[in-house]
Order: C-alpha cells, then sequence, then structure tokens
C-alpha cells in the first residue's frame, strides 16, 4: 500500500465512521459526541499499525511502511479534530468553563500529532529521530490511558492490542533465531 492511498483510505474510512455515527445517533449533541469517540477510536487503529509497524515488518510480508501508516493516522485524526469541532459547535459550555483544560486537551493533541506526522519520515539528523520517538511513544501513551478507561467495555481489549504493539516495536531489532546467528557469527555468542 502506498502512502497516499492509505492516506484517502484513513481519511475515508473515518469520514465513513464520523457519518455512521451522525447517521445512527443524529446530527444533536449527543451525535457529535459518539461521532468523536468513534473517529478518536478509528485513527487509533491506524497508530496501531503504524506504531507496531517496525515489529509487523518481519512477520507480514509486503507490511506498509511505519511512515506511510503514521501518516495515515495523522490524516485520521485530522477527521476526529473535525469532529472535535463539532462537539464545540454542538456543546460550547465544556470550552467556556473550562478554558485552559479544553485547550490544553486540544492544541497539546493537535500539536503532539501533527508532530508525529512532520517527523514520520526518517532523517539523518539525530534529534529529529529522538523527537520523533518521543512524540510516538507519548501518543502511544494517551492512546493507551484512553483505550483503558474507554466507556465501552469491549474497546478496552484495543489497550491489549496496543500492548502488544509496544511488545513488537521494542522487539523489531531483535534476532529471530539466536543460535543460528550465533552459527553465523563464527563463534559470536548468541547472548
Amino acid at each position: 500500500m502506498s502512502g497516499r492511498s492509505a492516506l484517502m483510505i484513513a481519511v475515508a474510512g473515518n469520514g465513513i465512521v464520523a457519518g455512521l455515527s451522525w447517521a445512527w445517533y443524529g446530527w444533536n449533541m449527543g451525535g457529535v459526541h459518539v461521532a468523536a469517540r468513534n473517529t478518536a477510536r478509528f485513527s487509533a487503529l491506524w497508530f496501531m499499525a503504524g506504531f507496531a509497524a517496525p515489529g509487523l515488518v518481519r512477520w507480514i510480508r509486503g507490511w506498509p511502511a511505519e511512515a506511510a501508516l503514521l501518516q495515515a493516522f495523522v490524516a485520521a485524526h485530522m477527521v476526529h479534530y473535525a469532529s472535535v469541532i463539532a462537539v464545540l459547535a454542538f456543546d460550547p459550555a465544556h470550552l467556556l468553563h473550562h478554558p485552559i483544560t479544553a485547550g490544553v486537551a486540544i492544541v497539546g493533541g493537535f500539536l503532539l500529532v501533527l508532530g508525529v506526522g512532520l517527523t514520520a519520515k526518517p532523517r539523518a539528523a539525530e534529534l529529529y529521530g529522538y523527537l520523533h520517538r518521543f512524540l510516538v511513544y507519548a501518543i502511544f501513551l494517551v492512546f493507551f490511558a484512553g483505550l483503558l478507561n474507554d466507556r465501552f467495555r469491549p474497546f478496552r481489549m484495543l489497550a491489549a492490542l496496543l500492548g502488544l504493539g509496544l511488545i513488537l516495536r521494542l522487539t523489531s531489532g531483535m534476532k529471530l533465531d539466536p543460535l543460528k546467528a550465533g552459527a553465523a557469527g563464527e563463534g559470536a555468542s548468541p547472548l
């Protein structure tokens, strides 16, 4: 899958999620809140795919590159931000009663997501790579905490999938068979 097709699928898919949420619950305060939650969950799936990509490429031939999947996540999450704007249009009281908390959550989250999108393509600068890893793990923590506390209990299982993605990511540099690696390295220790 190319980066462009991943972006189009992410945006169209999350647009469909928002549209179905509004069709089911109505274009009202309840419907826009459900659409905002569902679009966040959909973009979380794209994040999971990109986050686990370094480990999944070993197991699934043709798995898309981490950068393409993370940029698709950013595109899907921009649809989520559009649904958040719809929530604020229907329910501005929350923003007015808690302006600092809401502002930090919205602007801070937007900057995290934008930063991951901008740093998704690998560059030679070492600081660039550190920034990218920091942003990716920060978003991981936000999604992990959010999914653990999801209102709809079956979606809490997505936190386990995200945890599995963390394991895949952290073990992506390990050799699959340490005995073969030791034999090929002429006396190299498998440990």
